[in-house]
C-alpha cells in the first residue's frame, strides 16, 4: 500500500492512498453539488474524480496548488467542502459499509474493500487538510515529518 504527499503551499502530510483516493471522490462529489460552480472548482472536481479512480501508487494527486492558486477565497471554499465531507463520513461511523465504500470507485478498476472501511482514519486525514487549507498546519495521520 503506498502513501501519497498532500501538499498545499509548501506544506503538507503524507496520506495512504486509499485515503487520498476516498477523500478525492467524496469532495469531487461535494464540488458536484455547488451550484453555480466556478470553472476553477469544476475543473479541480473533474481531476478529483479521476485521480481518486486511477489506482496511483504513491502519488495521488490533489492538485491544490494548482487549483487554489494560493487564492484565499479558493481555500476558503474547498474547506466548507472539506466540513461537507467530514460530516458525511462522520454519519458513516464507525465504518463505511463494504458496499458503499466500494461503490465509491476508489483505487482504479478492479480494486475493491473486502470489509466495512473504519472512518477514523478518514477523520484523520480530513482534520490534516483541514488544518493545511485553514492556516498551513496539518497533524499527519501517517506520522511522517511535513515539509516546512
Amino acid at each position: 500500500m503506498g502513501r501519497s504527499w498532500i501538499e498545499y503551499g509548501g506544506r503538507g502530510f503524507w496520506a495512504a492512498d486509499w485515503q487520498a483516493e476516498v477523500w478525492l471522490h467524496l469532495l469531487a462529489q461535494q464540488a458536484g453539488r455547488v451550484a453555480d460552480r466556478p470553472a476553477w472548482l469544476e475543473a479541480a472536481r473533474a481531476e478529483w474524480a479521476e485521480a481518486a479512480g486511477t489506482g496511483l501508487v504513491g502519488c495521488v494527486p490533489s492538485g491544490l496548488d494548482e487549483w487554489l492558486a494560493g487564492d484565499p477565497a479558493r481555500a476558503a471554499a474547498v474547506l466548507r467542502l472539506v466540513a461537507e465531507v467530514e460530516r458525511r463520513v462522520t454519519a458513516w461511523a464507525p465504518a463505511i459499509p463494504c458496499d458503499a465504500a466500494n461503490a465509491l470507485g476508489a483505487g482504479g478498476p478492479g480494486d475493491v474493500f473486502t470489509g466495512d472501511v473504519p472512518v477514523g482514519p478518514l477523520l484523520d486525514v480530513g482534520a490534516a487538510l483541514a488544518g493545511l487549507l485553514r492556516d498551513g498546519q496539518a497533524a499527519d495521520p501517517c506520522g511522517e515529518p511535513q515539509a516546512e
